[in-house]
């Protein structure tokens, strides 16, 4: 799971495809969003399927075949954060985990989380414009929905446990953006 995570699609993307090095653009991560920063819908959409399937096809293989331990789910969740967090590939200067995040919850939920996932992301980003926030409270909603709605086969204390690690991942990895004020969106008449 580690390995697998760590691979920086996007950034391969960002050299290969667009002559790029990504990490010159908008917020200087090696991730998705500056795929399409720089210049290509396609290939952004196309590193956002790399990038979340990266952490989803490992964990839905392992569900498929075999029944996930509640210990193993807090593995995935752990390791494929660590591992496009602080890849190895990239001097261990990885990105946001933000897309190993929605793979790893797509898979653990089945895709429920898909649902909970985007309308709050879309709400949030509707309302104000600072990614920190957007995708800190974005991600804690799950929580709601992992309490009470938990159709997964895994306990929901570990789910939680999950969550929390991954959240505070988050986190860590927006840190720097956490200082910038909180900017609403103007509601134009």
């Amino acid at each position: 799971m580690y390995i697998s995570s760590s691979v920086p699609w996007a950034y391969i993307i960002g050299k290969i495809q667009l002559k790029s090095d990504i990490t010159t653009y908008g917020d200087k991560n090696p991730g998705t969003v500056n795929v399409f920063r720089a210049g290509s819908i396609l290939w952004g959409m196309i590193s956002a399927f790399l990038e979340i399937s990266k952490s989803a096809l490992p964990i839905l293989f392992t569900i498929t075949i075999s029944h996930m331990s509640d210990s193993t789910m807090l593995l995935c969740i752990i390791s494929s954060l660590i591992g496009h967090g602080f890849s190895p590939f990239l001097k261990f200067k990885g990105g946001k985990s933000l897309a190993v995040t929605a793979g790893t919850w797509l898979a653990i939920t089945k895709g429920e989380a898909f649902y909970i996932l985007g309308a709050s992301l879309i709400f949030l980003k509707a309302l104000q414009k600072n990614d920190a926030i957007t995708v800190t409270f974005a991600f804690s909603t799950l929580y709601i929905y992992i309490t009470l709605r938990n159709t997964t086969s895994f306990e929901t204390e570990s789910l939680l446990y999950g969550l929390t690690f991954n959240l505070l991942f988050i986190i860590f990895k927006h840190r720097k953006e956490y200082n910038q004020k909180l900017n609403f969106r103007s509601i134009r008449k």
